[in-house]
């Protein structure tokens, strides 16, 4: 069916009075959607509404881990200003509820605010329920089922099932509305699409159960577009469409076996350059948008498109110029993975340089630092090599300088173990949960160094025990692991 979007005629209400739909696509890779060039139509709805707004072709999420990309996304913070880094810690895992997020900003501005989730991960247990009047999502869940086990099925539900939520909020829903849908499809292969959906050979166990794979993972990406499709459809129905902000967005991407590594957790662009869906109203289609962007632009996109203003500044920026065609100002952007701390991250044991992982592009130029392992860093030209196999570390020092400078000005560090601030029972039960998902322990920080160092990147051979301005030339320093 196809999709319907034209100009707008609004009436103000505490600014344009747009109804806002964040759509957040668990796991998905750009490279997943066909107007981000997968082959033989995957997601025509996706694709429909790229074509009716904006594609970012380089937009990067801030991690690679679902509640840490995701506080991003609403706050407009990267991950060291809204203090979520990790899965499971004794802190370090939930979203302040000082932070202003979307739906806190919206809903004092007369917006009705309304979540509907898919899966644990976005749950209240992070700290997302803050702001909404309606937040359906998982958090009754923490009770332990027969025999101290935990039934995964309970932890998260299909496309299918959240769409008929968000169809049955919308016959209810108050206007202007904000509403976050979060589908989880392509995560995993718990809750696969129906039998009709599936291609007719697919990679099994020798149970005969479904694997992890990339066809599958292929066929959760269709079966979700076809409910975005649904989503679409109900509000040209209710003549929302028209009036309704889009922003479809992935939390992050997806191994699939690339870097070998099938799962996420890393920085690679794989994971990390994900895709991003603006249609404004009133707009004209922008068609592809080819700068760096960042997710931590969401937020004040949105609020600059609807004239109201955040109640504390924000480190993201409006892609409205971008947006209208208009150059705009280079961005450079972060990511972090802080596994190392992060008491489900048992990948640490097969990945062990994978520990403590510090991204940033600028340009075409990226650099992924590893502080704990520095020599095995990586720096990587995008435009000559986008699947990242050509490691530029010690053939290009002018570079790596500039981008360590870049990281050092940011201070994205964590430089000791997560505080404990839950009781043991409750961060017993978040981590049952996560390991049912899929997410399994770290027990301990073994490989994390007991000590580490700074440097400038300027004079990298000086080593200093504070973090602190360099006494030399007075940047800032870098984290890696002492001598």
């Amino acid at each position: 069916m196809a999709l319907l979007f034209g100009p707008l005629a609004c009436q103000g209400v505490r600014g344009k009075g747009w109804n806002v739909v964040l759509v957040t696509l668990d796991t998905t890779r750009a490279d997943a959607l066909g107007c981000y060039g997968a082959p033989g139509n995957p997601t025509p709805h996706l694709d429909a509404l790229a074509q009716a707004g904006a594609r970012f072709d380089m937009a990067i999420s801030s991690s690679a881990l679902t509640p840490v990309s995701h506080a991003t996304i609403l706050s407009g913070l990267d991950n060291h200003e809204h203090g979520l880094r990790v899965l499971a810690a004794g802190s370090g895992f939930r979203l302040s509820n000082k932070i202003p997020t979307l739906a806190t900003i919206l809903r004092e501005n007369g917006y009705h605010t309304a979540a509907i989730h898919s899966a644990f991960p976005v749950s209240a247990w992070f700290g997302f329920a803050n702001g909404f009047q309606v937040f359906d999502s998982f958090d009754t869940t923490l009770e332990a089922g027969q025999g101290g086990k935990w039934n995964v099925l309970e932890f998260q539900r299909r496309s299918d099932e959240t769409t008929d939520l968000v169809l049955d909020w919308l016959t209810e829903e108050e206007r202007p509305f904000f509403l976050w849908v979060h589908y989880w499809d392509p995560h995993d292969a718990v809750k696969v699409p129906p039998i009709s959906e599936l291609p007719a050979q697919l990679p099994r166990n020798a149970q005969g159960q479904l694997l992890h794979s990339r066809e599958l993972y292929a066929a959760e990406v269709r079966y979700v577009d076809a409910q975005f499709g649904r989503l679409v459809e109900a509000l040209r129905l209710r003549n929302e469409l028209e009036r309704t902000l889009f922003v479809v967005v992935a939390d992050h991407g997806e191994g699939l076996g690339d870097h070998d590594w099938f799962y996420h957790r890393l920085v690679y662009q794989e994971q990390i350059r994900v895709p991003l869906i603006v249609k404004v109203p009133e707009l004209a289609p922008s068609g592809a948008v080819l700068p760096v962007v960042r997710s931590r632009d969401i937020q004040p996109t949105v609020l600059d498109y609807l004239g109201l203003r955040a109640p504390r500044p924000v480190s993201g920026r409006s892609l409205r110029n971008l947006l209208e065609g208009r150059s705009d100002e280079p961005r450079i952007a972060f990511a972090d993975q802080i596994n190392g701390y992060d008491l489900n991250a048992s990948m640490v044991q097969s990945r062990p340089h994978d520990d403590f992982l510090y991204m940033v592009i600028d340009g075409k130029d990226k650099l992924i630092w590893r502080p704990n392992h520095p020599e095995r860093s990586e720096l990587f030209d995008l435009a000559a090599d986008p699947r990242e196999l050509d490691n530029r570390l010690t053939r290009d020092p002018a570079t790596v300088e500039r981008l360590l400078l870049h990281l050092a000005k940011e201070q994205p560090w964590v430089s000791a173990p997560f505080p404990k601030e839950v009781s043991s029972e409750d961060l017993a039960g978040a981590r049952n949960v996560l390991e049912g998902l899929g997410y399994v322990g770290n027990d301990s920080a073994a490989g994390a160094p007991s000590q580490w160092v700074w440097f400038c990147p300027r004079h990298p051979a000086l080593r200093v025990p504070a973090n602190g301005p360099c006494q030399s030339c007075g940047s800032l320093q870098v984290l890696v692991k002492a001598p």
